[in-house]
């Protein structure tokens, strides 16, 4: 399966079930000005191009027509994300807390107040698990 994840002018990004070169070699193949490199670490395929010479909504019709898999080539993932709009809401300010609390922590630490920073490493603390509880699934498996 193939989706572009990320376009801006210039660059492009495709999630693929396995990045392999030979997608690259076919991506490059679309124009002298396109250049691809297969990222197998992350599933991905990067793309880069000229958007003078091919505008970014004509290199994301073609790839879409281009890449668009077979219904027998079609493939499950092997990890569904059990993420939810509220789940990542709520882990986006976990990570804020996170921030704070660990700063903050380290600024009572450097200025000797010692039931402050204990406090505000609490609050990191349980921003962390917070965090952790979010991401349980990627942990266990």
């Amino acid at each position: 399966m193939i989706s572009i994840a990320a376009s801006i002018p210039g660059r492009m990004r495709l999630r693929v079930a396995s990045g392999s070169p030979d997608l690259a070699k076919r991506l490059s193949a679309l124009d002298v000005s396109c250049r691809a490199e297969a990222r197998p670490q992350s599933g991905s395929l990067l793309l880069f191009y000229d958007p003078a010479r091919l505008p970014q909504k004509t290199l994301e019709a073609v790839v879409e027509r281009l890449l668009t898999p077979a219904a027998s080539e079609v493939t499950r993932p092997t990890r569904q994300r059990h993420y939810t709009r509220t789940s990542l809401r709520i882990n986006r300010y976990a990570k804020y807390g996170m921030l704070a609390g660990l700063g903050a922590s380290l600024v009572y630490a450097a200025t000797g107040s010692t039931r402050a920073h204990v406090w505000t490493g609490a609050v990191f603390v349980a921003c962390l698990g917070v965090h952790l509880a979010v991401h349980r699934h990627r942990l266990t498996t």
